[in-house]
């Protein structure tokens, strides 16, 4: 492994590392735009200029393998300070200076390097008349992406991007030289099922998502380290929010799932986590409605739960390992009901790894694997079907959106036989006849694992607390745990939960919780938001 010194930094790195990332080890930043960790290295940008000792020229970093006994100035070095300046005045000569209007401001490497290369002073000296390209200004590239060609400084990340990770190829230089400008190759609409992640590579405000424009300053964001419920493939993200509103998703960098992309899909699920249960509501055999407290309602499903001679309970692979752990101590093995958890595979979806390896969902759930795991009874529309067709007294939906089948008309009927006891994160058609509905806090207010399709546990935080009346369901279940008598499910965190199925299950056995999820400061992200 070669031994190198960085800005009197010494750092030993992987044989093939570029300079770029031996400096990032030796906690040294190399300023950057067109090199991107996961897309080849093309060296357009000539930003990342360092001196090498014993060479008589500037060599760019990307591009230049550590070797040993190497000896690299890059913050202090002059020769490549006036090469960088020099580089920022060329990118500045038609760049527009309109930081404060524009959406990128806050996570732009441009908007950083010029204010780290030119001492603090986002200026430039041109004076004639800059490169516009009309026509292309806030154009609706595709269904998500917006371009502003004024601002693109021709690094290529995102036509890069198109041809070496989602394998479309549907971006590419249009025109030549000064007048080089990003379209699509055939003029069509940009429909690429990972176009978002053209507009994250991008490091200026060329490319800008529709969805996200002008709806929050960046610097404004906190992000909280999170799983995609989108499928069972178990991208890595950050849902990034502010004053308990979710704004957006971005990837959170994981080599053996999704590397730094998110598809379209998932990255889009982010605004269905601001919806939260509503508070607690009983029905009456007359079809009146109240809101008793949290207590009250508590006792009184431990009560209804007791006195079914008959309860059948739908579980859903939507819920965390925790949660599905619970649901099957208490109502199936406490009180002896049938429960099943029904899968089904929804649209065909793929995620690149970050080792160029393309990997498929299998399941429309984050956690099918989860219940598989814990040995739940799985079954398809067909056996749900049967299943609900069964006679009980009682019968309870722990989520509404476990499967579309429970949405359609033969499930509402087959519902409406006996009680029904329905936890929601959201409104359902089930919850206008339902004795209880509890409110359940979305993904963005939960705590838990989730097992992805590779068969890797991970672990998801909570971005802010609940609003009041929602409770994330691992919470309605010790509640319950502990109204019913069961103090040994009666804990206090989702931790807590993990523990106890790790001492039970075999599946799970010698997992810790501290060391799942990839929770790493250090891991690849070139913006930071800063809370």
């Amino acid at each position: 492994m070669p031994k190198l010194t960085i800005d009197g930094r010494e750092v030993e790195v992987a044989q093939g590392t570029n300079l770029i990332e031996a400096a990032r080890l030796a906690g040294i930043a190399i300023p950057y735009f067109c090199y991107h960790p996961y897309l080849s290295v093309v060296g357009q940008c000539r930003i990342c200029l360092v001196e090498i000792e014993g060479q008589p020229r500037l060599a760019i970093a990307c591009a230049t393998p550590a070797a040993d006994g190497m000896v690299v100035r890059s913050q202090t070095s002059s020769r490549v300070r006036e090469a960088r300046e020099a580089v920022m005045e060329f990118l500045l000569a038609n760049h527009p200076l309109d930081c404060p209007v524009c959406d990128q401001a806050g996570e732009c490497l441009l908007q950083d390097h010029s204010m780290d290369e030119q001492g603090g002073q986002f200026s430039t000296h041109m004076v004639e008349t800059r490169r516009t390209f009309p026509g292309l200004e806030r154009r609706l590239l595709g269904p998500h992406v917006v371009q502003n060609q004024n601002r693109c400084i021709h690094c290529s990340r995102c036509i890069r991007f198109t041809q070496e990770i989602s394998e479309t190829s549907q971006l590419t230089y249009v025109s030549r030289g000064n007048h080089a400008y990003i379209d699509t190759f055939d003029g069509r609409p940009f429909d690429d099922p990972f176009s978002a992640c053209a507009a994250d590579v991008c490091p200026v405000g060329a490319l800008t998502l529709r969805e996200f424009r002008f709806r929050k300053r960046a610097w404004k964001l906190r992000s909280t380290p999170s799983i995609c419920p989108g499928c069972s493939i178990g991208c890595n993200l950050w849902i990034d929010h502010h004053e308990r509103i979710v704004y957006r998703f971005t990837p959170r960098e994981n080599p053996k799932i999704n590397a730094t992309w998110l598809c379209d899909y998932g990255r889009f699920l982010a605004e269905s986590l601001n919806a939260h249960g509503p508070a607690p509501t009983f029905r009456d055999e007359d079809g009146s409605s109240s809101s008793p407290p949290l207590e009250e309602t508590v006792r009184a499903l431990a009560l209804e739960l007791k006195a079914a001679r008959t309860l059948r309970v739908v579980a859903s692979a939507n819920l965390s390992n925790e949660e599905l752990f619970l649901a099957r101590e208490i109502f199936a093995g406490y009180l002896h009901g049938e429960l099943v958890t029904p899968v089904w595979p929804g649209e065909p979806r793929r995620m690149k790894n970050g080792h160029g390896v393309w990997l498929a969902s299998s399941d429309a759930h984050p956690n099918a694997n989860g219940a598989r795991r814990l040995g739940l009874d799985i079954v398809d529309e067909s056996g749900l079907a049967r299943f609900l067709y069964g006679a009980a007294d009682l019968t309870v939906l722990l989520d509404p959106l476990a499967h579309p089948y429970l949405a359609g008309e033969e499930a509402l009927q087959l519902l409406r036989v006996g009680h029904t006891l329905v936890f929601s994160q959201r409104q359902h058609a089930v919850c206008e006849f339902a004795r209880w509905t509890m409110g359940v806090a979305s993904l963005a207010c939960n705590e838990g694992t989730f097992t992805s399709g590779a068969d890797q546990v991970q672990r998801f935080q909570a971005a802010f607390a609940p609003p009041r009346g929602a409770l994330p369901l691992w919470q309605w279940f010790t509640l319950l745990a502990r109204e019913l008598g069961l103090a040994r499910l009666a804990v206090a965190t989702p931790r807590d939960v993990f523990q106890l199925m790790v001492s039970q299950e075999r599946s799970f056995a010698g997992l810790a919780w501290e060391e799942l999820g990839g929770f790493d400061t250090d891991s690849y992200r070139e913006h930071q938001h800063v809370g």
